[in-house]
């Protein structure tokens, strides 16, 4: 059990400096040869480094010894293998043992930063520079893939299913009768093809295998309904107390009635996508919480619980709740729960790699998102979270980075950012926060905090904030700010370590933050209101978080390294969420085209989302082309795909002007015609 936790993780061992992760080859230059492993020293006497990859981004994490005077630093450079220029990663944070969170000493001393916006399934070189003054200073260069979309296996075996209760031979003549007759027959790389009808609850603990997945899939999108019957447990579980289950895929489901919608009980390798999950208490929970949890992807589902919204206390029922490493969790639409997206719980301090985006929150009681728990690299950016108690809960994290970034957090009850129980280490961008009473509100001793490019429009404090720790790098600057009040000694709009400021000039001129901190007004955007009180739903149709013409948040911001890339076209990012002149993310599910039941016999480059050619939105329809695939490559597109992984196509027509660009070995690309 312990060595498939560990299956996806290679470790090497160079000198005395081990290395951790997915990486194929790394080189060390000028790096330290001992092996001291205590806080003592001013110089890095040894380190360790940990590669993870989602499929869009990559993690890494270098836990150092010594470096007791903080002044070491990381700098993160990446490319694509087979490209010449290097380009700047994001800001890295520092994480040391003297920091308290949660009350007690972290007792870790590392450096972690993340790159965004890859191409999934393709090798990227790292260079990381680890620079001490004082010595140990060391260039890491190593190689890394990002991760492949899930998809099920194109030859495997498929296995029919009709509504019943046992029998059937798992033909298309002769059925088998119900789902968990199928199950458990399954071997890896089946597909389980179930037709419409209601089906009863079903448990599989059966392993898929590395590009041999077993799919469980609704023949017609959400015309297999499978009813709980009002069970106090899981609907759909996989897998048990005791062992992980990995490499299963459960797709376009209506699951219904019962505790919880999806059970999963320690799986890694598992794909949740394109479901509808309602009248539910959770809608997918890891419910084991052993901190074996990993690389799962919940994508695509339209998830509603039974929690009335508002409601005094916390309840506890969850939308998505999750554990583990090297998840992802995009394009949900989530509503009526406790909490919408949550890693809180045990095992505490174990987790990292985290991507949550584009989902489309509202009407959660208590936070529309909890990363609570969380180590280094999680990235939260392009989520719409309206009508909840707090936008993004760090309560705590374990030094960062936790990235939140371009997300809309509106209608909220205490704070955009719940920064309770000390975190450390908050990378918090472009962000637009609309909300009755305070913007931003947390209780002392958080720490190393970089906050810009923010736009905060509230009733009362913009921000209360107190407790300052000492050393902590808080570094506020750039952002936008609104409140409703005079901004006169009797009604101020900022409460910084416990001390009130009347507006942006007095904060500016009488402490080190927000020195171009902007005065901003309702008029500089489309259509923001605040809702009063906070009890009165807004609903996002409503809302235009948009600049207006002339707004004063066009081009105030500060350029960010990395974070800009999708989002930025002219070198002067604006404040808030939203670019002027771009359009708003498709937040939230979409079943109108869901790539997974595509026709992929034909397909036809587009290149909307990049040159990436295992993005299935790049692709007409929607998809990744396999070995049946007819392909061409029109003429037109704004990008034309380049690869570095292994492509094998049925045939392959290039219109006039347009490329495939392949960089290493000569057969990666195979055309079978």
């Amino acid at each position: 059990m312990i060595s498939r936790f560990y299956s996806s993780i290679i470790f090497i061992l160079l000198s005395t400096i081990p290395i951790q992760g997915n990486c194929e080859a790394i080189t060390v230059v000028n790096s330290p040869l001992c092996d001291a492993s205590e806080f003592t020293t001013n110089d890095i006497t040894s380190f360790q480094i940990k590669l993870n990859a989602t499929f869009e981004h990559i993690s890494v994490h270098i836990d150092i010894a010594g470096d007791v005077n903080l002044n070491s630093e990381l700098t993160i450079q990446y490319r694509l293998k087979g490209t010449t220029n290097f380009l700047p990663g994001a800001d890295a944070m520092r994480a040391h043992p003297a920091m308290i969170v949660d009350g007690n000493p972290l007792n870790k001393n590392f450096h972690a930063g993340s790159v965004l916006f890859l191409q999934p399934n393709s090798k990227y070189e790292l260079k990381l520079s680890l620079d001490d003054i004082d010595g140990g200073s060391a260039v890491i260069d190593t190689t890394i893939r990002t991760n492949i979309y899930p998809v099920s296996y194109i030859d495997g075996n498929i296995l029919y299913v009709a509504p019943g209760n046992g029998g059937g031979a798992g033909s298309q003549a002769n059925p088998y009768l119900g789902i968990q007759t199928a199950v458990d027959m399954a071997q890896p790389g089946d597909i389980i093809n179930v037709t419409p009808g209601t089906y009863s609850s079903f448990s599989i603990e059966t392993d898929g295998i590395v590009n041999q997945p077993i799919t469980i899939q609704s023949e017609v999108l959400h015309e297999a309904i499978i009813d709980g019957g009002g069970i106090g447990s899981g609907i759909v579980t996989i897998g048990n107390f005791n062992d992980s289950t990995q490499h299963v895929i459960l797709d376009g489901f209506e699951i219904t009635n019962g505790a919880w919608g999806v059970d999963a009980q320690n799986t890694q390798h598992l794909t949740v996508r394109n479901n509808k999950i309602n009248n539910v208490e959770y809608g997918i929970v890891n419910r084991r919480e052993n901190g074996w949890e990993h690389n799962q992807w919940i994508d695509n589902n339209w998830i509603i619980g039974t929690t009335v919204w508002p409601l005094t206390g916390i309840p506890g029922e969850r939308g998505i709740d999750i554990r583990g490493n090297n998840n992802v969790v995009s394009h949900n639409t989530i509503s009526d729960f406790g909490d919408g997206v949550s890693t809180d719980g045990a095992a505490y301090e174990t987790s990292y790699s985290l991507d949550i985006y584009n989902n489309n929150i509202t009407r959660v009681v208590d936070d529309l998102i909890e990363v609570d728990g969380m180590i280094s690299n999680t990235r939260i950016y392009n989520n719409q979270c309206y009508n909840g108690r707090a936008g993004v809960s760090v309560a705590p994290v374990f030094g960062g980075p936790v990235y939140i970034f371009r997300n809309v957090f509106y209608n909220l009850e205490f704070s955009g950012i719940k920064m309770n129980r000390s975190p450390a280490g908050l990378y918090v961008v472009n962000n637009t926060i609309v909300s009755d009473l305070n913007g931003l509100s947390s209780p002392a001793g958080w720490q190393n905090t970089f906050l810009k490019n923010n736009a905060i429009v509230c009733s009362r404090y913009c921000f209360e904030e107190y407790g300052l720790v000492v050393g902590s790098i808080d570094d506020w600057n750039n952002n936008g700010y609104k409140s409703t009040r005079a901004g006169t000694a009797g009604e101020p709009w900022f409460k910084w370590n416990n001390i009130k400021y009347n507006n942006v000039s007095d904060l500016a001129n009488n402490t080190t933050i927000e020195t171009d901190g902007l005065a901003i007004e309702f008029s500089d955007f489309e259509n923001v209101f605040i809702p009063t009180p906070f009890t009165t739903e807004v609903d996002p149709s409503a809302t235009n978080i948009h600049p207006s013409s002339g707004s004063t948040l066009q081009n105030a911001g500060l350029p960010i390294n990395n974070l800009d890339l999708p989002y930025v076209f002219d070198g002067n990012p604006d404040v808030g969420a939203i670019e002027d002149g771009t359009n708003a993310p498709n937040y939230g599910h979409d079943f109108s085209s869901v790539c997974s039941y595509s026709d992929l016999s034909a397909m036809t480059w587009m290149g909307a989302e990049g040159e990436g050619w295992f993005t299935p939105e790049n692709w007409s329809p929607c998809g990744v082309p396999n070995k049946l695939s007819n392909v061409i490559i029109a003429t037109g597109s704004p990008n034309y795909p380049v690869i570095n992984s292994a492509v094998k196509i049925k045939s392959l027509t290039l219109n006039d002007a347009t490329t495939v660009s392949v960089f290493g070995e000569s057969n990666l690309f195979e055309v079978i015609d």
